[in-house]
């Protein structure tokens, strides 16, 4: 759905954050340089319920910034500060505002990640997985 370009062009000053070229940053006044997803390193809730940690799998090319980098940093360029240094005070942060992460630090979430919330959602290979495990079919 989103905004149309008319939409767009009323407004006076518009800001976006992106890895590519595209529409909406063709209208921005400013283009912030996001990363993409490989790019970046945190955590995020999967459709079955389950917390997982991202590792950073490719460099960030150029002037290329995390979004919680971006937002940290304007903040402190308005003369703000919010005491978040590193993607784990970011974590440490959600883990005190979210009850679903209470108790819980960007270590503990670990290789295999929490399961934090039910959603009824079931990945179909995996499921396969469990059932052959069960038979002995494979082990792992």
């Amino acid at each position: 759905m989103g905004f149309s370009q008319r939409d767009l062009e009323k407004v006076p000053f518009i800001a976006s954050l992106h890895i590519l070229a595209n529409a909406s940053a063709e209208l921005s006044d400013v283009v912030l340089p996001g990363t993409a997803y490989a790019e970046k390193r945190g955590s995020m809730i999967n459709v079955t319920g389950r917390l997982q940690r991202l590792n950073k799998a490719v460099k960030i090319p150029g002037n290329a910034h995390d979004t919680w980098e971006i937002l940290r940093d304007l903040i402190v360029a308005c003369g703000g500060s919010n005491g978040i240094h590193t993607v784990e005070d970011v974590f440490k942060r959600l883990s005190t505002e979210v009850a679903a992460l209470n108790g819980l630090s960007f270590s503990k979430i670990g290789d295999l990640g929490v399961q934090v919330i039910e959603t009824g959602e079931k990945i179909p290979l995996l499921e396969r997985e469990k059932e052959r495990k069960a038979k002995g079919i494979i082990v792992g």
